[in-house]
Order: structure tokens, then sequence, then C-alpha cells
């Protein structure tokens, strides 16, 4: 970002020269979320060796923004498995919702409506759990009967094996998890809606018994914000995860990530060597904040954009690298913890204190 800024908000537009001499940004919002980035712990990485190994969803506990959702991405572009099948649970989600999904209205509208086509093949749309066990199996009659509904699922005509990501299971009304115990376990599903159809009446879609090298890989995360039942967990390979240590602290050397490893990974080109002065000052105020009783913790995530907001990109680096964090501009710095670190009105009153507090202790 230029000292100068690019919006000024004072009612008039930039000039040419203002637009050539600081050219708005060019921006990969992926780009700190690329899988070939992502680093497990040997802990977290057993977690996952034991879910394939037993077939079973992989349930990733834990506060946001540590890279729970993200795992699933790294999985399927190590394993070669193409990109997962995402399925966001929100707080009106029902067990069905995660194997398809049938527009109700939209069906009753053309069933009124003279000359329109009322196939309810045509208002089916397959989610990712239900994706994923259609496209596991090699194409069939009956999966051909799907017509048009299989058609959106671009299925390759062989069985595949894909990741499921059923994100923030956490947000769903209680009953959820438990509806879809059974569905989860057996990897079967009912269309009820397509009973009215003679080749697809009382059909279920599932996997054969036994084994399998095509069952998909179901990643579950949750914020941990409430329970999920037992019998739900029973079912589940459980995993937790904790915020990084870090790199100046006393640890087992043996593969243990630290928030310096992954700041490294994600931004290591830009930081110079993950000891680096301005990175560690960084980190070294991220962990502070976190310390502070300020009502709001910054997530691992939103330390990666801060420091993505310091450091020029490739394309700025002629703006030079500041070797400490005091040497940036102090309003700037405030700026962008405030932005990105301190979410939340009521941890930035009284901020600037602490923040002026630490900078006068690393001077």
């Amino acid at each position: 970002m230029s000292v100068q800024g690019y919006y000024h908000g004072q009612g008039r537009q930039r000039t040419k020269e203002e637009k050539k001499k600081h050219p708005l940004p060019i921006v990969d919002p992926g780009a700190l979320a690329e899988p070939s980035g992502y680093l497990a712990s040997a802990e977290l990485s057993a977690a996952v060796d034991v879910a394939l190994t037993l077939g079973m969803p992989l349930l990733l506990t834990g506060e946001p923004g540590l890279g729970k959702s993200r795992l699933a991405h790294s999985i399927a572009w190590e394993l070669g498995l193409g990109e997962p099948l995402v399925f966001p649970v929100k707080s009106d989600t029902q067990g069905r919702d995660l194997f398809y999904s049938f527009d109700t209205v939209g069906r009753f509208h053309a069933a009124q409506t003279q000359g329109a086509q009322s196939d309810p093949r045509l208002f089916l749309s397959f989610t990712a759990l239900g994706k994923a066990i259609l496209v596991a199996k090699d194409r069939d009659e009956r999966m051909d009967a799907l017509g048009p509904a299989l058609a959106r699922i671009d299925h390759p005509g062989t069985g595949a094996k894909r990741v499921v990501l059923i994100d923030e299971i956490d947000k769903a009304p209680r009953d959820v998890p438990n509806d879809i115990l059974n569905e989860i376990e057996r990897l079967s599903f009912h269309v009820p809606e397509l009973d009215t159809l003679d080749e697809l009446a009382g059909a279920r879609f599932s996997l054969a018994e036994g084994e399998n090298p095509n069952r998909p890989i179901v990643v579950i995360t949750s914020n941990s914000e409430k329970g999920l039942p037992d019998p739900f967990l029973r079912r589940c390979v459980y995993h937790h995860l904790r915020m990084p240590k870090y790199l100046r602290d006393e640890q087992d050397p043996e593969y243990l990530v630290t928030v310096e490893d992954i700041v490294s990974r994600r931004l290591g080109e830009r930081f110079g060597d993950k000891g680096g002065s301005l990175m560690s000052d960084a980190i070294a105020l991220f962990r502070h904040l976190r310390e502070q009783p300020l009502g709001y913790r910054p997530s691992l995530a939103e330390l990666l954009n801060w420091l993505d907001l310091l450091l020029p990109r490739s394309s700025e680096r002629g703006q030079g690298v500041p070797q400490r964090l005091r040497d940036l501009d102090r309003a700037r710095c405030y700026d962008g913890i405030t932005k990105c670190l301190l979410k939340n009105e009521k941890a930035q009153v009284g901020v600037e204190a602490v923040l002026d507090a630490w900078f006068e202790a690393q001077a």
C-alpha cells in the first residue's frame, strides 16, 4: 500500500499522473490460501491418516482462522483428487441439504404454467456429499435416468474419489448431525421428489457394501460454538486444532509446525529468513495482542493478512522494505492493526496505549 493511499474520499477523481505513479494494486485473494503452502503438524497428519485408514469422517474443531477448512484443500491437492466439494453449513441447513437441493417453488410454478416442463429432474441439484457419492461410482442405467440433474455434476464416466468439506457444522440446528449419521456412515441417500418417476421411484443412491476405493474423504469443521451430539462424535475421527507454538518457545523439535514456519511458507520470500527482524517483530506484537484482555484475539489467518499488508509485493519493491516494525510509519501501522487484527470496537478502545507501550519497550 502506498504511503499516499489509493482512496481519499475528498470528492475528486485521481489524475492520469496519480494513476500512473500509484496504480491500484493487483491482488490475488487466494495466494495466501494455496494448498501447496499448507503446513500440517505431525499430530494433524496422523489424524488425517487415521481417517483415511478407517474410512471415517475427520472432525476438526478449534478457533476460527487456524486452517481447518484449508486442510481439505491440502488433502485434495496432495492426493491428486481435484478441488474439494464444499458444503458451507448455515443456520437453516437440513440433513438432506448435504446431498441435494430441490427447487420446490420453481417446480410448483412450472406445474401451474401451461407449456412449462415440470419434470422433477429439472429442479434437482446435487450438493457436495451427493456429488461425491454419485461420482464415486461408474455411470449406470439408474444414474443415467437422472438426466439433466446428472449433467449438472459433470460425471467423468468412471468412478472417481473426491474430498468433501462440510464446513462449520456447529452452525446447523442440533438435530442435523444426528439426521445425517447413517447417511455419512453408509454414504447413501434417497430423493423422495423423484418417486413420481417410475424409473427412479424409491431409488437410493449409495456406494456398494464393503470396500470401495472411491469412498469419499469427508472433512467436517466446527468452530466449537456449541457441542455436537455424542453419537455423531463416535462416528468421526476427532482432532482439535490449536494455535501453533512460537519459534522462541521451548518445544519438541520433531516435526513441530510453528507460527514462524507458517508465515515463512506463505510470505517467506517477502520477509527473507523466518528469523528476519521485521517478521519477528510483527509476530511478537501479534502474540502480545492475543495475550491482552482486549476482548478479541486475532487469528492466524488475520496475522497473514496483516503481514500481507505490511510488506510491499514484488510490484512495489521500489518503496523498500523496513528492517524493524518500529521503522514503519506509526499511523499506517496502527491502521493495519485495527483493520486487520482487532476487528472489534471494544478491543480498539485503549489499544493505542497498549501499542505505544509495546513499541517503547522495543526501542
